[in-house]
């Protein structure tokens, strides 16, 4: 996952920026942090959302014994 961060435009607006490329601009600080953490958040989730997938392809989840980790 590459880094989001809110820089702030010469316009005095704040843009949400995800790696090098820019996702929203032209937002308030308030707004462009909510967008953040919001675009962070949901990252997590489908992160989360792929680990059984992993587990169940290791066999952890099968009822075998998986690897510690």
């Amino acid at each position: 996952m590459s880094k989001i961060s809110v820089k702030l435009g010469c316009d005095g607006t704040h843009s949400v920026i995800q790696g090098h490329d820019p996702v929203v601009s032209g937002l308030s600080l308030d707004d462009a942090e909510n967008y953040a953490t919001f675009m962070r958040a949901s990252a997590r989730v489908r992160r989360t959302r792929k680990l059984p997938d992993t587990l169940r392809s290791r066999g952890a989840c099968m009822g075998r014994p998986g690897p510690l980790v």
